[in-house]
């Protein structure tokens, strides 16, 4: 989905700042510099952080761009700077870029740093901007248009950076970059020439010699090479479209052309992890290591390659010809020996390992989800309409609003799900009205609509966490799928995610749990905190809170691996996974871009599974 930014002064309402308090997650930001010595689980205690009420959801993403002239000193520190910047949750993403040849280049290093919301960016300019290297500049700048494809693999990739200069205001750029930049990008990304694109504008008073920046990705060297014919060709069907032949015609009259610049994507540093067990070989593995299932985004790949580093003589396969869906089908078919998923595995799944070996999968947490990211395992949103006053809502009063009475739930005993009437509930304790969850007026007693995804995925997630692997919803549960799982005709486009978003915009009683880079493009949707208990604090959806895992409603990456009960694991599975689960796998996780590293309390937990 094209992703236009219009206006974005409007998304910057209903924002307030109040001091944070410490937690237990939190430690203080040592005076002696915020760059060294801000650890990861510090995330900035001493800083302002929005309050733990409602979020509006229309806080669209707010963006810097950071660059560095041929020489500037700061620049030597930047990917350092970054990794703790990424790894806290101080901004939710990042890319950066080196110039390929810095002559003539108004910049050596660009940076484009994205943040949830506009308190966020003015957090990071508060905190970071004034600790920035000598020479580096920082422009706010206002996001016009994004698209890109996922997964992809930008260390392949060749980028291209256009400065431009705007002769023309804003708006009329705007209706510019819709009707002539946005459908040449679509045609080069629909030849997969082209991975992402997204353009800019400078705020004025900004400081650089551009006005507006449109950053390319080109998905290899060869189609970097063949950008000027396959534009010609891209240009040639779109010369019947008469909005962007009109465009075409005046497009020198609305901007000036300054300078391209070619650029290699910089692979993440790791971030500080100096709090988890660093790995050390406790058993020489050679023959064969076989691992079958989620690629989790290239980390699988990435990590398989560095265990090599540390045993030579053994040889890895890898296979995600079944992604996560089949993970478990090569443990028990004796095909693997690892099976990394993206996703919770199903009961349905288990049984088929349980009936071969009597004993369930041993399951292992390796990676934190990510924030809003799509493919990274994004925490789940809580979204209501605008209009709605609740601010908070607890995992138990969720699981009343979107679950329903039941005779019991499903847990592990004995190695394998086992149905017990200890989680059962009964039709009382459901919640079905705005007035049990405290609102009053014209909320009182109005029936809550509830809104979620049909994809397994999601369902599975919500029933494990929430419903006791219990399938039954509420019955007025509305579902909906994203866009490319719909079926392609006018009957699957009532169903896609945007539908949802629409229809939660104009319905006052309604809450949905979904993903927050769809309901954030809705200004008639806000997102709500989530609390673990109703006793206990709401923790607002935020990259700090999932990073640091007190978000309630986080996601994980998986591994299973075949260990049957009171005997060890392989020994080579063993060393895998104690490697995975070290401080140099968690940097690899953390590098891949999509995940966050498990915390040193969460990751020791995982340990512990292994013996």
């Amino acid at each position: 989905m094209v992703t236009f930014i219009t206006n974005p002064e409007d998304s910057r309402k209903n924002f307030f700042f109040s001091p944070t308090k410490k937690t237990k997650h939190m430690t203080p930001i040592s005076s002696s510099g915020f760059g060294r010595s801000l650890r990861r689980t510090s995330v900035l205690s001493a800083i302002f952080v929005f309050c733990l009420g409602a979020i509006a959801a229309f806080a669209l993403p707010s963006h810097i761009i950071i660059s560095a002239p041929a020489g500037a000193a700061g620049a030597a520190t930047l990917a350092e700077e970054l990794a703790i910047w990424r790894q806290t949750g101080l901004v939710a993403d990042a890319l950066q870029l080196d110039s390929r040849n810095t002559e003539g280049a108004e910049f050596a290093q660009l940076v484009v740093l994205e943040f949830p919301d506009e308190p966020s960016c003015l957090r990071w300019q508060q905190v970071a901007q004034p600790k920035l290297g000598a020479g580096l500049i920082a422009t706010r700048v206002d996001s016009v248009v994004r698209n890109e494809k996922t997964p992809r693999n930008s260390a392949n990739s060749v980028f291209v950076v256009n400065t431009y200069d705007m002769t023309t205001p804003v708006a009329k750029y705007n209706d510019y970059v819709k009707a002539y930049i946005v459908p040449q990008m679509e045609g080069l990304k629909a030849t997969r020439e082209i991975m992402m694109y997204q353009m800019f504008t400078a705020r004025p008073g900004s400081g650089v010699k551009w006005s507006s920046l449109l950053v390319k990705e080109y998905r290899n060297i060869h189609t970097f090479e063949m950008r000027d014919q396959t534009k010609n060709t891209v240009r040639q069907k779109l010369a019947n479209n008469p909005a962007w032949n009109a465009f075409h015609k005046i497009k020198a009259s609305l901007r000036k052309d300054l300078l391209e610049t070619h650029c290699y994507y910089v692979e993440p540093v790791a971030p500080d992890l100096s709090d988890l067990p660093e790995y050390k070989v406790e058993f020489n593995c050679v023959g064969g290591l076989r691992i079958h299932g989620s690629e989790l985004k290239n980390s699988v790949e990435m990590l398989a390659t560095a265990f090599k580093w540390y045993h030579p003589d053994l040889v890895t396969s890898t296979s995600h010809i079944t992604s996560s869906e089949g993970c478990l089908a090569g443990l028990y078919m004796g095909t693997a020996d690892v099976a990394p998923s993206g996703d919770d595995a199903k009961i349905t799944d288990i049984m088929a390992f349980y009936n071969t070996f009597r004993y369930n999968p041993l399951e292992i947490r390796v990676s934190t989800g990510g924030f809003e990211k799509r493919g990274s395992l994004f925490a789940w949103a809580i979204a209501v309409n605008k209009d709605n006053p609740i601010e908070k809502i607890s995992l138990e009063e969720l699981e009343c609003v979107f679950g329903a009475e039941r005779t019991g739930g499903w847990e592990i005993a004995d190695n394998d799900y086992k149905y017990t009437s200890k989680f059962a509930r009964s039709a009382d304790t459901n919640i079905r009205k705005w007035n049990q969850l405290g609102l009053s007026g014209e909320f009182n007693g109005k029936e809550i609509q509830t809104y979620g995804y049909v994809s397994p995925g999601f369902a599975i997630s919500i029933e494990r966490n929430l419903f006791h692997w219990s399938k039954k919803w509420n019955p007025n549960f509305k579902e909906y799928v994203e866009a490319k799982q719909t079926s392609p005709d006018e009957f699957g486009a009532k169903v896609a995610s945007e539908r949802m978003m629409e229809a939660l915009s104009n319905d006052k009683f309604g809450i949905a749990i979904c993903a927050r880079m769809h309901a954030k493009l809705y200004p008639n949707v806000k997102i709500i905190a989530v609390s673990k208990t109703k006793n206990s604090p709401a923790i607002v959806l935020n990259p700090e809170n999932v990073s640091n895992r007190t978000y309630p409603l986080v996601r994980d990456g998986y591994f299973y691996v075949n260990r049957a009960p009171g005997r060890p694991l392989d020994p080579k599975v063993r060393e895998f996974m104690r490697f995975v689960l070290s401080r140099q796998g968690q940097e690899i996780m953390a590098q891949a871009g999509y995940y966050y590293p498990l915390n040193a309390e969460f990751l020791k937990e995982q340990l512990k599974k292994l013996d």
